[in-house]
C-alpha cells in the first residue's frame, strides 16, 4: 500500500539504528550566562562576583545598570597564601556567589570574610544547584550515571537548600527564593514512589511537587545589620526566657532548635517535652521546671539565627513587670495597620524557602503556631480542644474578647525549616471548624494559611473525603 505525500506533509527520516558520534569536547559542560539569575539581580554600584559563573553576568547586568562597577574573583582555593585579594571593607553593595561556592570546605569562613567587604544594606545573590531534586535521587539509585563535572548532576556542586540557608543566616544574611529553574520532566511513577517513601518518614507530600522539582534556586538575601549588631554583643550568662519544644523527632530537634546560635548567645535553657498531649500540655509541663520569667513555645523545626536571642531578650526586658502576665507575643501572622483601617501580614519568618518580611503589629488577630511567647503563669491558656492547629489564633481572639488584651507581633527573623508539604491536613480543617464556633463575632477569621469561613470548611471537607 502506498501513500501519496502532498507538498505540505512533513517527512521525517526514521532514526537510524546505529548512530556514529564523537566524544564530547572538553568544554561542552561550560554553561552560558544564566538568564534567570540575571533577571533577579538588583541595581548596584559596586559588585563582587565570586566564581566564573557569576562573572559571566557582568556584560548583561551593565547593559541594564550602567553605573555598576564589577570586580571578579575566582573561587578561593587552598590556604591564605592562595587567597585572592579582597575589596576594601564596606565597599560592596552586591555580592554574587557561583554555585560551587558552598562546595568549599571553609565556605562559612569565606562567607564571613566576604561579608566584611559589604556595605550596610548590601544584597547577596547566589545560584544554588539543588541537591534534593528528583533527578538527583534517581542518579543516586542508579549508582551515579552522570558524567563527572556535569553541572546538572555533580554532587560537589549540589546542596540541600536548608543547609545553605542556615549558613547564610549564620553569616548575617536573610535569604529569599527569588526564582528557580524547574525540573522540566520527571517520571510520574518515580515521583509517586518518592511520595510513598516520604510518607514512611512522616514527611508531607508537598516537597515532591515543590522543592524536589527545582533544579537550580536563585536566592536573593539582604544583609541583616540589626541582627549582626545584636549578635556582636557580649554573650549573656542567662536568658530571660526558656524555650519549650513539644518533640516527636530528635533528629529534627538537634538540627534546628538545639543547633540555634540565636539561643546559644543568651544561654537559653530548652525544655524538651516528649509525649505532650497538646501545646498547652507542653506549657504546663515546662512551667513546673523552668525558672525563666518568659516561655518561648516553638516547633521543633525552628532555627534561631545569630542576634535573635539578644533582640528578643531586649524586647522582653523592656516590658513593665505589671504587664507581663497579660502579654502575648507572636512572630508572624495577621495584624492591623497603625491606623486601624486594614488587615495586613505582620512579623517575619523565613518559611522553608520564602522570606516573609513585614513590620510588626501592635494589634494581632492571628499568630502562626511556629512560635509564641507568654510569661510563666500567664493569663493566656491554650485550649486543648484546638489540637495542634490554629491554637495560637484562638489565643489571640480569646485575649481580645475575654481579657481585653491586644496581642503583638514582633518582627524578628527566624527560620521555619519545615519538612512538611504545602497542603492543609484534615486536622487543620477540624481546628478551623472549632475556631469558627468559638469566635463567631470575628467571622470571617483571617490567618496566614486561609480565610476561615463555614464555606472554607465545607470545601476542604470535600477534598479530604
Amino acid at each position: 500500500m502506498s501513500m501519496l505525500l502532498t507538498d505540505d506533509t512533513p517527512v521525517r527520516s526514521p532514526r537510524p539504528p546505529i548512530e556514529m558520534r564523537w566524544t564530547d569536547p572538553a568544554d561542552r559542560l561550560r554553561r552560558p550566562a544564566d538568564g534567570r539569575w540575571l533577571a533577579v539581580l538588583p541595581p548596584a554600584r559596586q559588585v563582587l562576583a565570586v566564581g566564573e559563573e557569576a562573572a559571566l553576568l557582568a556584560p548583561w547586568h551593565r547593559q541594564q545598570h550602567a553605573q555598576a562597577r564589577w570586580q571578579a574573583m575566582p573561587l578561593p582555593v587552598g590556604g591564605e597564601a592562595l587567597a585572592p585579594a579582597l575589596p576594601p571593607a564596606g565597599s560592596i553593595d552586591l555580592l554574587l556567589l557561583s554555585p560551587g561556592f558552598f562546595a568549599l570546605t571553609d565556605a562559612d569562613r569565606w562567607l564571613a570574610r566576604l561579608g566584611e567587604c559589604c556595605a550596610p544594606g548590601a544584597r547577596l545573590s547566589l545560584a544554588l544547584d539543588n541537591g534534593c531534586t528528583l533527578e538527583r535521587m534517581a542518579r543516586l539509585l542508579e549508582a551515579g550515571t552522570a558524567a563527572a563535572g556535569d553541572p546538572q548532576h555533580d554532587p560537589a556542586r549540589a546542596h540541600a537548600p536548608a543547609t545553605v540557608y542556615k549558613l547564610l543566616l549564620d553569616a548575617g544574611w536573610l535569604p529569599h527564593l527569588a526564582a528557580h529553574e524547574p525540573v522540566e520532566t520527571a517520571d510520574p511513577a518515580f515521583a509517586q514512589g518518592v511520595r510513598q517513601l516520604a510518607s514512611l518518614l512522616g514527611l508531607g507530600e508537598g516537597c515532591v511537587d515543590e522543592v524536589h522539582r527545582m533544579r537550580r534556586l536563585h536566592v536573593l538575601a539582604r544583609r541583616d545589620d540589626d541582627g549582626r549588631a545584636a549578635a556582636a554583643l557580649p554573650p549573656r550568662t542567662s536568658a530571660p526566657f526558656a524555650v519549650v519544644v513539644p518533640t516527636t523527632d530528635e533528629a529534627q530537634l538537634r538540627a534546628n532548635v538545639l543547633a540555634s546560635p540565636g539561643l546559644r548567645e543568651v544561654n537559653a535553657r530548652i525544655a524538651v517535652c516528649r509525649g505532650a498531649a497538646s501545646p498547652g500540655d507542653a506549657i504546663v509541663q515546662a512551667e513546673a521546671v523552668c525558672e525563666a520569667e518568659w516561655l518561648l513555645l516553638c516547633h521543633q523545626d525552628v532555627y534561631f539565627p545569630p542576634g535573635f536571642g539578644q533582640r528578643l531578650a531586649a524586647e522582653l526586658e523592656a516590658i513593665p513587670a505589671h504587664e507581663r502576665p497579660r502579654t502575648l507575643l507572636g512572630f508572624i501572622g495577621v495584624g492591623v495597620d497603625a491606623q486601624g483601617q486594614r488587615l495586613m501580614r505582620a512579623g517575619q519568618v523565613i518559611d522553608r524557602l520564602i522570606h516573609m518580611d513585614h513590620p510588626g503589629s501592635g494589634v494581632a488577630l492571628s499568630f502562626d503556631e511556629v512560635a509564641i511567647v507568654v510569661s510563666r503563669g500567664s493569663i493566656h491558656r491554650i485550649a486543648p480542644e484546638m489540637g495542634w492547629h490554629l491554637w495560637a489564633t484562638d489565643l489571640c481572639l480569646t485575649a481580645i474578647s475575654q481579657h481585653r488584651v491586644m496581642p503583638r507581633l514582633l518582627s524578628l527573623p527566624l527560620f521555619h525549616n519545615s519538612r512538611t508539604g504545602w497542603g492543609l491536613p484534615e486536622a487543620f480543617v477540624d481546628s478551623a471548624e472549632r475556631l469558627i464556633a468559638r469566635h463567631p463575632a470575628f467571622a470571617p477569621i483571617h490567618t496566614l494559611c486561609a480565610t476561615l469561613t463555614p464555606e472554607f470548611v465545607a470545601s476542604r471537607r470535600a477534598v479530604h473525603r
